[in-house]
């Protein structure tokens, strides 16, 4: 009895050593690729001016919509990234994108040299003016600009501002308590309305928006066939091939001129 036991015993042992034994499945090595082909998608964070119609505008919500946003979304889509918008101090936007805080910049950006020296720019995808807005009876004439004889109010980083600088602080035809620069275009215009300047200069289409049913008339432009596209930090060669390659998909699609003409832009 004793022995029958033993060798009960023994038999078990061998049976649980040799289960113990077997390697548990393994993944075969389509499995482990599939696994490592699924990465994650590329995400790039737009930065906006969120109060430039009709190229990006926010609502009560913190919803941006505009132009530069359906386009971006679009091209995203086909290029197969993620992009995420967010609203910047537009003075602000070029320093963002070369810390590292963005990585795009949308919403009308124009481009001239001074830009070109700190970014990338993508195609261009639309011409844009500078156009000068002055109170309804005011009398002031586009000449008053050019002499420098009127307070002049622009939008803070931008061409515009930078207009007014090189050709008329600069040329000592105005002083440069003259000017007066403010975050955004809505801040601009009040300010135009409530006398504390006498001409804005704003960027053309956004500038006939925004005066829409306000006090305040166009009476000209400073410049014109003036050049707008995406920028991109100069070490992200990659993202701008992307952007230049969607942009010219959609440019060639039906849709580029239905937003065109949804957002006025024809």
């Amino acid at each position: 009895m004793h022995k029958k036991v033993m060798g009960f015993i023994v038999l078990s042992c061998i049976f649980i050593l040799s289960a113990g034994c077997v390697s548990a499945p393994q993944e075969s090595p389509s499995s482990q690729a599939a696994v490592t082909h699924k990465a994650v998608t590329p995400h790039y964070i737009v930065g906006v001016d969120a109060n430039f119609p009709p190229f990006a505008s926010q609502d009560r919500d913190g919803n941006i919509t505009g132009f530069d946003i359906d386009a971006l979304r679009w091209i995203a889509g086909k290029e197969g990234f993620e992009v995420e918008f967010v609203s910047v101090p537009w003075d602000q936007a070029i320093p963002l994108l070369e810390a590292g805080n963005i990585d795009l910049i949308a919403s009308g950006m124009m481009v001239n040299n001074e830009r070109r020296e700190r970014v990338n720019f993508s195609q261009p995808y639309y011409t844009v003016s500078l156009g000068v807005a002055i109170r309804t009876g005011s009398g002031i004439v586009i000449q008053d600009i050019y002499d420098g004889r009127i307070r002049v109010g622009a939008q803070a980083g931008s061409t515009d501002a930078t207009w007014v600088v090189e050709n008329l602080i600069k040329t000592g035809k105005m002083p440069a308590s003259n000017l007066s620069l403010y975050p955004d275009i809505t801040n601009l215009t009040r300010n135009l309305e409530e006398g504390n300047v006498d001409a804005a200069i704003i960027q053309s289409p956004t500038l006939q928006q925004d005066i829409a049913g306000r006090p305040v008339v166009v009476i000209g432009t400073i410049l014109s066939d003036q050049k707008i596209a995406y920028a991109v930090r100069k070490s992200d060669p990659e993202l701008l091939a992307r952007i230049d390659e969607g942009l010219s998909q959609l440019m060639k699609d039906p849709l580029w001129d239905q937003l065109k003409q949804q957002y006025g832009l024809e």
